[in-house]
């Protein structure tokens, strides 16, 4: 299984400042899936307006 790793620059509003990411993506059944963020996005209380997260999301589209 193939991992491809994208690093995204943006505002963390939980770090109050500029934070880059790495995401890494994994194929499943024919699609690109994302699998892990190096943010802890899962328990952070901004997860629901959070623009790096929705860039994340928004990757997983394009192969």
């Amino acid at each position: 299984m193939e991992i491809q790793e994208e690093f995204i620059s943006g505002f963390c509003r939980t770090c109050n400042g500029t934070q880059t990411v790495c995401c890494e993506y994994e194929e499943q059944d024919g699609k690109r899936v994302l699998s892990f963020m190096d943010c802890a996005h899962s328990s952070c209380i901004h997860h629901g307006a959070c623009e790096i997260y929705k860039e994340a999301h928004r990757l997983e589209m394009q192969e």
